[in-house]
């Protein structure tokens, strides 16, 4: 089976070439788009429009197919939730105490968008921007060392732990553990060697995390710390950056002014 063991995709794509900073700007001016629009139409189109950033940055497709797999179960639970627990307006039928709405179900879908197009929006983020650009852009932007280390720590061993476990799991399975036909507890109690060692591999990789981090006098005070490669502005990025500034306001005018995707259904609101 494939490993991934970086949510970092190495190619060559104009997506890639940008300011990390820039980047940042587009994921934060997006999310804060998305939680105003309640539109299913715009949210729709909000979906596809980074549908083809992903493809225009050449993502690989199991990449792509990761982020359906893990948060398309996520979005049906909302929606379900939403649309039973939410109603509003007349409903269109009724299943015992439960009234199904055209409303509840437009906001349910609303929902349901929303999370699978901030979570494409952030993995454009992570797919394209390698740890220690990411690092660098947040110490650019004022934020401690530390606090993007732990950010950039946390992206790469979230994917190593995993890879982990697959590898742990097929190696017990083939010395003799059998967990297809066990359910509930007893699956739980039969994984136990799996678990316990996750826990060990842990361990042995945070201690020697420790010792790297230790023997690049990570944390030392009156150090001066440089980087071998610098990230800065170019002509490009300006462009972006305004190119974003002027959408996200252009936007944000036509919501708070004229009431353009408030209602789940109508573009006007």
């Amino acid at each position: 089976m494939p490993i991934v063991v970086d949510l970092y995709s190495q190619r060559q794509s104009w997506v890639h070439r940008i300011d990390p900073r820039v980047k940042l700007l587009f994921v934060a001016s997006s999310l804060l788009l998305l939680l105003l629009i309640k539109n299913v139409y715009i949210m729709l189109i909000g979906l596809v429009l980074i549908h083809l950033l992903h493809w225009s940055a050449h993502i690989p497709r199991e990449r792509f197919m990761f982020v359906w797999k893990t948060l398309l179960p996520v979005s049906l639970i909302m929606f379900s939730m939403w649309v039973i627990f939410y109603p509003t307006g007349e409903p269109i039928a009724e299943l015992w105490i439960v009234q199904i709405t055209a409303i509840g179900l437009a906001q349910g879908l609303v929902l349901g968008l929303r999370i699978l197009t901030m979570a494409f929006v952030v993995f454009a983020w992570l797919y394209t921007t390698d740890h220690p650009s990411l690092v660098r852009s947040l110490v650019k932007l004022k934020i401690p060392l530390e606090w993007g280390l732990i950010l950039s720590l946390a992206l790469r061993y979230i994917p190593t732990f995993q890879s982990m476990y697959a590898v742990i799991s097929e190696a017990q399975q083939a010395r003799g553990l059998n967990l297809s036909e066990k359910k509930g507890y007893r699956r739980v109690r039969a994984m136990m060697p799996i678990f316990v060692a996750m826990v060990i591999s842990s361990l042995r990789a945070s201690d020697q995390l420790a010792k790297a981090l230790e023997s690049r006098a990570f944390g030392a005070s009156g150090v001066q710390r440089t980087n071998l490669h610098e990230i800065e502005f170019r002509r490009l990025d300006y462009v972006f950056t305004a190119i974003i500034l002027g959408t996200i306001s252009a936007l944000l005018f036509l919501h708070l002014r004229f009431g353009i995707g408030t209602h789940p259904v109508n573009l006007m609101g």
